[in-house]
């Protein structure tokens, strides 16, 4: 049968479902199919007889009130269908049109993808497009703002030592000073005392410095401090 044959069979057999007076011929059919959930008895059928199982699967659910909800037959007689257009063995087109018919004409959120959204095949289809689509960008971004941040750790850490090397340079040049100068270069340089900790330290404990020096750089200190830099000032005083 070619495309349009299947519409015309298509449309025949929503009418005559629609018509059906027996509740009980619907139920005994479409329990036959609850029975073995899954795709393994469809895969058997022909083109033309998987098209009315799944008219009647629809049809029949919405018409008699059957509350199959995510066990509903009709979700996995449609997953052969897209199988077939997947394939080639059906036209795509097509099968996307009776899938988005069944998912308008059913109450269940089910029909025809066997998820709760009650999409039909395009909706659905692009629902996971977009959706994919986001958690790639939002993969991307977290990889990028990784980058980011390891790119700016990295040049803080460069930085912090360039700083360290600055200030290891600064009290290398200071070495070469007298200590007058170098307590008045300490002490108009606008820096924390604690910035020349190290110089001053081998002055307390190279004894280099006499009662006058001691008392200027000790004033130099603040009273109000962290307690690592209040614990250096202290470690001075008793030596």
């Amino acid at each position: 049968m070619d495309t349009e044959e299947y519409k015309k069979l298509w449309k025949e057999a929503i009418q005559l479902c629609e018509i059906e007076p027996n509740e009980d011929v619907a139920m005994v059919f479409i329990k036959y199919y609850c029975s073995s959930l899954g795709n393994s008895m469809y895969a058997s059928m022909d083109n033309e007889e998987l098209l009315l199982t799944f008219v009647k699967l629809v049809v029949y659910e919405q018409k008699f009130h059957m509350k199959f909800g995510s066990t509903t037959p009709a979700a996995f007689c449609y997953q052969e269908l897209l199988a077939r257009a997947d394939s080639g063995r059906m036209d795509r087109v097509f099968v996307y049109d009776v899938g988005d018919w069944a998912a308008d004409y059913s109450d269940n959120d089910y029909v025809p993808m066997g998820n709760c959204r009650g999409y039909g095949p395009r909706r659905y289809f692009k629902f996971l497009e977009d959706y994919e689509a986001r958690v790639w960008e939002e993969k991307e971004f977290a990889r990028i703002r990784k980058e980011e941040l390891l790119a700016e750790g990295r040049k803080k850490v460069q930085e912090a030592k360039r700083r360290h090397q600055k200030r290891l340079d600064t009290i290398q040049q200071l070495r070469e000073k007298s200590i007058n100068e170098c307590i008045s270069i300490i002490d108009q340089s606008g820096k924390s005392v604690y910035y020349y900790y190290e110089l001053i330290e081998e002055w307390f404990i190279n004894g280099s410095l006499n009662k006058d020096q001691k008392a200027k750089i000790m004033s130099l200190f603040p009273d109000k401090s962290t307690r690592h830099n209040i614990r250096k000032r202290k470690s001075l005083e008793k030596i």
